[in-house]
């Protein structure tokens, strides 16, 4: 017994470091791709033509390497994971397919050739994703040492880790575990938990930042929400962002199902329509978001308009169904404070506060967990804890609003 317990030991050492190593490759990885997100905003102003020739080129080099190397790497094929493991939870060889190596190599270079190439797509979803497939390699490579934690414990502390260091929130990357946990029938939920509370403390010694992702004031919810606006933008964010979801996986599905060379047609064109909608639109219509999302909370006017707004959404449908890697987490925030943007102009409140109810309740669809929605938004803007429950209310509107439209359709 001696020995096993003094190897447990070791393989608990060794799990510290794999999560802290694990925390260090997203930390480079996000910032290597804010690094790349902002060049094409900039050559869109100062040489929009080339525009037109970098984005097709390089959304057909990103695509490529999904399609040739591993397919799973476009999308956000996490979900498929944790239900392969939901119906066979002893065997991973049904899920390593959305879980391994080559698929976090993939997926990081693809990610990062789309946001060079103008791609409106975010690094959150590759962050949570290739954390998730790195801890389940790991849990799986040393089952037989800590034979208690099961892969879906290891899959959702990687989310949450990932989660965490892609928007410095820890708490909606507990939430994110603890919801998706419920939702999924976990019956080790006592486990995960504890193993993601675990995982979250270890990353945020050392990670953590004192300021949120986007610099914004704190607003008083309580004097300055209009109810009625608040539900008017939550049902418009439900229906509109289950429209974007369900075109961008319908085309993802088409584009992955084709065999011939044609293929090659489909992230080159894509790329040509993303660069003359940015062209038309302007910058706040192009890239993943978060330099959008910063300038629109920052700023003492309306920022985004029906032109962006409509701009960005086709962007990111058109980037989506390229088969470029890439998430949609920062794009719905973006698409949901544009549409909170033009609700704030109707209510003629210039305040902000439709901002972030328009990024909680666009999220609250895209992600499919609308209390993660809710938190991220208000960690992620530093607002005071009254906040929380408007953004709570506002997720769940939507949430329900999505769930309603399928339901009837």
């Amino acid at each position: 017994m001696k020995p096993k317990n003094h190897l447990n030991i070791w393989t608990m050492l060794l799990a510290i470091l794999m999560i802290w190593l694990t925390a260090i490759f997203i930390s480079l990885y996000c910032g290597l791709f804010d690094i790349l997100n902002a060049m094409p905003k900039k050559r869109l102003l100062d040489y929009p033509l080339l525009t037109f020739f970098i984005a097709p080129f390089f959304f057909w080099i990103s695509a490529y390497l999904c399609r040739k190397y591993s397919p799973n790497a476009a999308g956000n094929h996490l979900q498929s994971a944790l239900l392969e493991l939901k119906k066979h939870p002893h065997d991973f060889e049904k899920a390593s397919p959305f879980l391994n190596v080559r698929l976090v190599v993939v997926k990081t270079i693809s990610s990062l050739i789309s946001s060079f190439g103008g791609g409106a797509l975010g690094k959150e979803g590759p962050a949570t994703h290739m954390s998730a497939s790195i801890f389940a390699i790991f849990g799986q490579r040393y089952k037989n040492f800590l034979p208690k934690i099961t892969l879906e414990t290891w899959i959702l502390a990687g989310c949450a880790s990932g989660l965490t260091m892609a928007f410095n929130s820890p708490i909606a990357g507990i939430v994110f575990a603890a919801e998706k946990s419920i939702k999924m029938g976990n019956k080790n939920f006592q486990q995960s938990i504890s193993w993601t509370l675990l995982t979250v403390a270890i990353i945020t010694l050392i990670f953590h930042k004192s300021s949120p992702v986007f610099i914004f004031r704190a607003i008083d919810f309580v004097s300055e929400i209009d109810l009625k606006f608040l539900v008017i933008t939550a049902v418009i964010c439900g229906i509109i962002c289950l429209i974007v979801k369900k075109i961008s996986f319908y085309f993802l599905s088409k584009t992955s199902a084709i065999k011939s060379n044609w293929w090659h047609l489909i992230p080159i064109t894509a790329g040509l329509i993303v660069a003359g909608i940015s062209f038309y639109s302007g910058v706040h219509s192009f890239g993943g978001g978060i330099s959008t999302l910063q300038k629109a909370l920052s700023s003492d006017t309306i920022l985004l308009s029906y032109k962006e707004v409509g701009g960005r959404i086709l962007n990111t449908i058109f980037t989506f169904s390229s088969g470029s890697a890439g998430g949609l987490i920062v794009p719905a925030m973006a698409i949901g404070a544009g549409i909170g943007s033009i609700v704030s102009a109707i209510a003629e409140n210039s305040g902000g506060i439709f901002l972030l109810i328009g990024m909680a309740a666009f999220l609250s669809v895209m992600l499919g967990e609308p209390i993660t929605a809710a938190v991220l938004v208000f960690e992620t803007t530093g607002q005071n804890i009254q906040a929380l429950p408007f953004l709570i209310a506002a997720t769940l509107i939507s949430f329900a609003t999505g769930k309603w439209i399928e339901k009837i359709n």
